[in-house]
């Protein structure tokens, strides 16, 4: 057993201003748009923009917007005079978020991989654009923000795992406090009332030391996935209905006509327990991994919209997922 079962998607993301503008605080509409604009041009260049998806906030339905917002790459703040653009690139899994809460947000993700290679893949990225854009930097005071408490690294860390068995056994509060004493913050990934193993574990704060954080934060994912990874044992053993519900979630996938994200989710999560288990074979890990990130909604609505079909999200994202696991059981 490894952690790509226990850790679903792990996403870094550092925040950077430009030194020729204004914070977003105090920039003007003009200067807001000629900013943005240079940030795309340079990304462009680097070939960050090729096949991307760029949202920008006001001309994005609201359902997007909420959707944007829960997945950590845009705040709740909105000027209607600054409107902030969102760029997904699902195929070098970045996102570049603009005229935000700063003039860019740079955030590398990555499902069921080492925190410390997408930490990694996240500072190459910067150091690339900050040759090309020349990010705000003080000796003494780190990157620099309109917030003069939020100068420092500039660095958000959210990891997101399942916690099937922990949950079962109800470790959960143990984790929790752990995870606070250490500074972090630890809940449920979706509303607490729906029906879900899958829990995020997140930076809170100021931070001044990412190469601190980064390895801390591993050693706790370590931790739990090892904890997660015993309990399963145990459950698997002494549990029979363990087994038959990780054979139920393999047939919801295989035959549903309809998932919503949150119950994909939790199936393929699901799948790739029974995986772990061998009880069920033919299956390619990192393809499956990879379903998470090709049933989201955003990447459905794109898909749907550029082949011109009109099926219902939850309709697309089953159909998508039973192709998927009939083409691995045939090759």
């Amino acid at each position: 057993m490894n952690n790509s079962s226990v850790v679903i998607k792990s996403d870094v993301s550092l925040r950077r201003n430009l030194s020729d503008y204004n914070f977003m605080l105090v920039i003007d509409t003009d200067s807001c748009d000629d900013m943005k604009s240079d940030i795309k041009k340079k990304l462009n260049n680097l070939g960050y923009l090729k096949e991307s998806s760029v949202y920008s906030f006001k001309d994005t339905k609201s359902t997007n917007r909420d959707y944007l917002r829960k997945q950590g790459y845009i705040s709740s703040a909105y000027y209607e005079d600054v409107s902030p653009e969102v760029i997904i690139n699902s195929d070098k899994k970045c996102v570049f978020t603009l005229a935000d809460n700063d003039h860019i947000c740079i955030t590398a993700y990555d499902f069921g991989k080492n925190l410390r290679d997408i930490y990694e893949k996240c500072l190459n990225i910067e150091e690339k654009l900050n040759d090309k854009l020349n990010f705000a930097f003080d000796i003494d005071f780190g990157y620099l923000s309109d917030d003069f408490y939020d100068s420092g690294c500039m660095m958000d860390v959210s990891v997101c795992m399942n916690l099937k068995a922990l949950e079962y056994f109800n470790k959960i509060d143990d984790i929790q406090d752990v995870a606070r004493y250490r500074g972090y913050m630890f809940e449920k990934a979706f509303n607490s009332n729906t029906k879900s193993s899958i829990y995020r574990l997140t930076t809170n704060g100021h931070l001044m030391d990412p190469e601190y954080i980064i390895n801390d934060m591993t050693l706790l994912i370590d931790s739990i996935s090892r904890k997660e990874i015993e309990n399963r044992r145990i459950l698997f053993g002494n549990n029979p209905e363990f087994k038959d519900d990780l054979l139920r979630s393999v047939s919801m996938l295989k035959y549903s006509r309809v998932l919503d994200e949150i119950e994909g989710m939790n199936r393929i999560g699901d799948l790739l327990i029974a995986i772990d288990f061998g009880i069920v074979d033919g299956f390619n890990v990192d393809d499956i991994l990879d379903l998470y990130d090709k049933t989201n909604k955003l990447k459905l609505e794109k898909f749907r919209e550029n082949n011109k079909l009109n099926q219902n999200i939850g309709v697309l994202r089953s159909e998508i997922i039973k192709d998927t696991l009939e083409r691995q059981v045939k090759n």
